[in-house]
C-alpha cells in the first residue's frame, strides 16, 4: 500500500511538480554591500619572485575602474613610452593585494602609510605610491613579466563573462553605433583644432595699418 502511495505521489510530483522554495529576499543594504569589489578576482596562488636580497611573495588581482582611471593620469606629464612605462607600473602597484602576509587592500588607512626608502628624507607616503617609487628601480624584464602576470589574469576573467553570454552580446549594432558616433564626434573635433593650427601658421594676411589720430 505504501509502495503505491509513493508510487502516486511521485508520478504526481513529475506530471505538476511543486513550485520551489523561494528564497527570503535580502535587505537592500545587503545587496549593495554584496556588489563592493564585484569582479575584483586575485590569484589563488602566492607569486613569489626571487632575488639577492631574498625572496617576495605577493598576490595581483585585476584593478578597479576608478584606480586604473588613476594610473593613466599620474601618466598625463608623460608621452609616448614613458608614458607606457609609467602607467604600466602605476596598474601594476594598485593590483598587488596581498604583500608579504600584508592584506593590502584591506589595511585599514592608518595603517597604509610608511616610510618611503627612495626618498631621501624617507618621507611618509600612502604604501601604493611606495610601491610605485620602489617598482620604478626594478628591472624591466620584471616589470614586463607582472604585466604580463596582470593581463592574463583580466583577460581570463574576461573570457570567463563573455562565455556566458550569446556572441552578439559581445559587441551588439547598438553599442557600435554609439562608438562610431563618439569617434566621429572627436575626430570632427580634432579636424577643427587641426585646421585652426593650420590656418593660423599659414595665415599671411598682413596686419592692419594704424590710422594716425588727426590733432
Amino acid at each position: 500500500m505504501n509502495d503505491d502511495v509513493q508510487k502516486a505521489q511521485g508520478e504526481l510530483e513529475t506530471i505538476a511538480p511543486a513550485p520551489a522554495t523561494q528564497e527570503a529576499p535580502k535587505s537592500l543594504e545587503d545587496v549593495i554591500a554584496g556588489l563592493k569589489g564585484f569582479g575584483i578576482e586575485e590569484f589563488e596562488e602566492i607569486l613569489t619572485l626571487k632575488s639577492k636580497n631574498g625572496d617576495l611573495k605577493l598576490k595581483i588581482a585585476n584593478v578597479p575602474t576608478s584606480d586604473e582611471m588613476m594610473a593613466v593620469q599620474a601618466a598625463d606629464d608623460l608621452k609616448g613610452y614613458l608614458w607606457i612605462k609609467r602607467v604600466k607600473v602605476e596598474l601594476i602597484s594598485r593590483a598587488i593585494t596581498w604583500l608579504g602576509g600584508l592584506d593590502i587592500r584591506n589595511l585599514p588607512t592608518e595603517k597604509r602609510f610608511v616610510p618611503d626608502p627612495t626618498d631621501p628624507n624617507h618621507a611618509v607616503r600612502d604604501i601604493q605610491v611606495v610601491l610605485r617609487n620602489l617598482m620604478m628601480g626594478w628591472g624591466q624584464e620584471l616589470v614586463e613579466t607582472l604585466w604580463k602576470v596582470l593581463m592574463t589574469h583580466s583577460q581570463n576573467i574576461e573570457d570567463t563573462l563573455r562565455a556566458q553570454f550569446p556572441q552578439n552580446a559581445i559587441m551588439t549594432e547598438v553599442e557600435q553605433r554609439l562608438i562610431e558616433r563618439a569617434r566621429k564626434s572627436m575626430d570632427d573635433q580634432f579636424q577643427i583644432i587641426r585646421d585652426e593650427a593650420v590656418s593660423t601658421l599659414y595665415d599671411t594676411t598682413p596686419e592692419p595699418t594704424p590710422i594716425p589720430e588727426v590733432k
